[in-house]
């Protein structure tokens, strides 16, 4: 009897497109000619479902990170769901590495299975080399779905919209927004991360999107000084403020102070992660609380699911966010 791997070799598809097909998954994107193709495969190669489960040959894993060890200590959302994931795959009686950019990709036969912390940080060419590998592959904190990979990601898009909705609550129509980007030849119009996606598609929703509103990073906490120092030299800044992640909020509240603006009285300030950094800033910052433990533990278990089933399809887990108020926008 065939496996899905060997349809999928045969119809020239991934094994995750053959696996959505046979489960008529109605969220994949693919024609009908392919669709056609696999079915025909399956039968003539006289595939059937089965239950049984495998176990991996090998039971190590390759925890991938697209910023280096420096980068990860300040900005603590990655460094949680990491941290989690590794004492998730102890507990689960699997080995794991951690790869930093710098670090070359495990041999593939060394390994059984690789989990990435992102996906747009990376380069194309490490992109290019963990798909190639073969193994399985799960992403944490951006939805891969219709690329055909699983995912674990945060309700990051009824995060914004709340955050949004809070300023407009309170008479604040010019909403800026402090985002980041890694490539230094960024469009401000199109930024790759996915809190700007949300917040221009709400904002031009009211006809509110301005892009001199955004200013960019690089989600440090010196970045996030600088984009916001640079910022108010224009002398018009708006009264409420987004920040993507907690550390450059941290960045952005130096700036203030710096130039005597009051937090929250003159700006109310908005941060995504609730790191560690965020309860103790001065003052505290107002930010999204993410399960970052949960999402890095979960991305062993999705993983844990794909190795030991052979017949186990593509998903994604999304955990809530919750917005978490202190001193830098106090509840109304």
């Amino acid at each position: 009897m065939a496996t899905i791997r060997e349809v999928a070799k045969a119809a020239g598809v991934s094994p995750a497109t053959v696996s959505r097909v046979l489960n008529y998954d109605q969220t994949l994107s693919v024609n009908e000619a392919t669709r056609q193709k696999i079915f025909k495969t399956a039968e003539a190669m006289h595939y059937h479902k089965s239950r049984k489960t495998r176990k991996s040959k090998q039971k190590r894993l390759a925890i991938c990170l697209w910023c280096d060890q420096d980068q990860e200590i300040k900005d603590l959302y990655y460094y949680s769901i990491r941290t989690s994931a590794q004492a998730e795959a102890k507990k689960q009686g699997l080995e794991s590495q951690v790869i930093y950019p710098a670090d070359p990709l495990p041999d593939p036969a060394a390994l059984s299975g690789i989990i990435m912390i992102g996906y747009q940080q990376y380069s194309p060419d490490r992109l290019n080399e963990v798909k190639k590998s073969g193994l399985p592959l799960v992403f944490v904190d951006t939805d891969t779905l219709k690329l055909g990979y699983c995912s674990v990601v945060a309700d990051f898009g009824q995060a914004m919209q709340e955050a949004l909705e809070v300023f407009w609550g309170q008479g604040r129509e010019r909403i800026a927004l402090l985002d980041g980007d890694l490539d230094s030849n960024f469009d401000k119009n199109n930024l790759v991360d996915f809190r700007f996606r949300d917040y221009k598609k709400s904002l031009a929703a009211r006809g509110q999107y301005d892009p001199d509103l955004v200013y960019v990073g690089n989600f440090t906490p010196q970045s996030g000084y600088e984009a916001i120092k640079e910022a108010l030299k224009s002398g018009s800044f708006p009264k409420a403020l987004i920040a993507a992640n907690d550390a450059m909020a941290i960045g952005a509240l130096k700036a203030f102070k710096e130039a005597g603006i009051k937090v929250p009285e003159d700006v109310s300030l908005i941060s995504f992660n609730d790191t560690t950094a965020a309860e103790f800033a001065n003052p505290a910052l107002t930010s999204v609380h993410v399960e970052t433990q949960q999402m890095g533990r979960a991305s062993v278990k999705v993983m844990k699911d794909l190795l030991d089933d052979d017949e186990a399809g593509t998903y994604k887990v999304t955990f809530p966010t919750k917005l978490v108020y202190r001193e830098s926008c106090p509840k109304a």
